[in-house]
């Protein structure tokens, strides 16, 4: 199949839609696909690293965009037919697939309309949840967005959401198309095999127990809650680290939240991390934690699982469906930093327990590797051909 990817992120922007892109384009390449994408041009964002992950068989089609006012890291272009429309045309796209609702997506809508070409729509988040960044959290607005949604959607001949719980909001909000739940995909040979613990734990100098977050610092994240519970922890006299990687436009107000809190010198914030150095940043800590509420299957859930560790995260979103309580991890009360600093302790202070979860993490994350996530993805596109 010759299958067409239309993003308004991608390399090298660094976020789990783009590490969701990148992991299925290479995969179907593998598997004797053609693979083109479509996007803004991205290339000019002061937060962008290397694009080597992409595989050199995939052509990136970027056309003009300019950065949104007072948000650096957002591109936006106005929608325009001819550029992408003449890139599609002679790609001789057999299936459409859109990551966005916004430029790109819309663009997507026209051309498949246009070239009569199959569409196939992928629903990353939560969206409603993220309106609070431009001051529109309210009720209606949110209610209004979510129905958007479901109209958006409906001009798909057939959706793709990574988690039940956002199948579930398109369907109360009238979508028709049908909607398919499709895991988020993990290279596992990237996310099995490190440096071992203990020079991993020489090499960074983690000198007591660690637990890991990866994602981006924003709100959404709730990093601000996991701070809370590390203090917890301290009170509680449980001497540990916390390893915080990733960078946002939050990261200033929770490096001062941290100070306040009198754990300066118990978290390390590294930033940015990619390929072996993000591997053997999360492999050196006990325990990943996030006290986030809006994911839909987190990629860094998985990331950690795959490399043995036991996570902790917030009864919301799609992460009960990934987290199985007690097995491979705990699932403790949304926005309360006790029972985060309660399930983190817990993990940090057993050994033998924090190692038979480890392992079953370890297991628990084989069905959602590459390999078995792209052949549904490809089900569902022979569907749409098909069709």
């Amino acid at each position: 199949m010759r299958i067409a990817i239309f993003t308004d992120t991608f390399l090298p922007q660094i976020n789990g839609v783009v590490r969701s892109i990148v992991t299925t384009a290479n995969q179907l390449v593998e598997r004797g696909h053609s693979v083109a994408v479509f996007t803004m041009d991205v290339s000019k964002l002061a937060n962008g690293h290397a694009t080597s992950d992409l595989d050199a068989r995939i052509p990136v089609h970027p056309f003009p965009s300019v950065a949104l006012p007072g948000f650096g890291h957002i591109q936006a272009r106005v929608p325009s037919l001819v550029g992408p429309l003449n890139a599609v045309r002679r790609f001789q796209a057999d299936v459409i697939h859109l990551h966005t609702i916004f430029t790109m997506g819309v663009e997507a809508v026209w051309i498949a309309k246009l070239l009569k070409c199959p569409l196939v729509g992928s629903h990353h988040g939560f969206l409603a949840e993220y309106l609070n960044n431009f001051g529109l959290d309210f009720a209606l607005v949110k209610d209004l967005t979510r129905r958007y949604l479901a109209f958006y959607y409906n001009r798909c001949t057939a959706v793709i959401t990574p988690a039940e719980a956002l199948k579930q909001e398109l369907l109360g909000h009238k979508m028709r198309r049908p909607v398919h739940v499709v895991s988020n995909p993990i290279s596992l040979k990237c996310f099995s095999g490190s440096a071992s613990k203990p020079e991993l734990t020489r090499r960074f100098g983690m000198t007591r127990p660690t637990a890991v977050h990866v994602g981006r610092l924003v709100r959404q994240k709730s990093v601000d809650v996991l701070l809370e519970a590390f203090s917890h922890l301290r009170q509680n006299g449980v001497d540990a680290h916390l390893l915080v990687i990733g960078d946002g436009q939050d990261r200033s107000r929770l490096e001062a939240l941290s100070h306040a809190l009198g754990l300066t010198d118990h978290v390390v914030w590294t930033g940015i991390l990619t390929g072996q150095d993000l591997v053997d940043h999360i492999a050196v800590a006990d325990v990943f934690a996030s006290a986030s509420t809006t994911e839909v299957q987190p990629l860094v859930f998985l990331e950690a699982m795959a490399l043995g560790l036991p996570v902790v995260g917030a009864n919301a979103g799609g992460v009960p469906e990934i987290v199985r309580q007690g097995g491979n991890g705990l699932i403790v009360e949304p926005g309360n930093p006790r029972a985060l600093a309660e399930g983190i302790g817990t993990l940090l202070l057993d050994a033998g327990r924090r190692e038979r979860m480890g392992e079953y993490a370890r297991e628990s994350v084989r069905t959602y590797d590459a390999e078995r996530v792209v052949e549904d993805i490809e089900r569902v596109y022979t569907s749409v051909i098909s069709s």
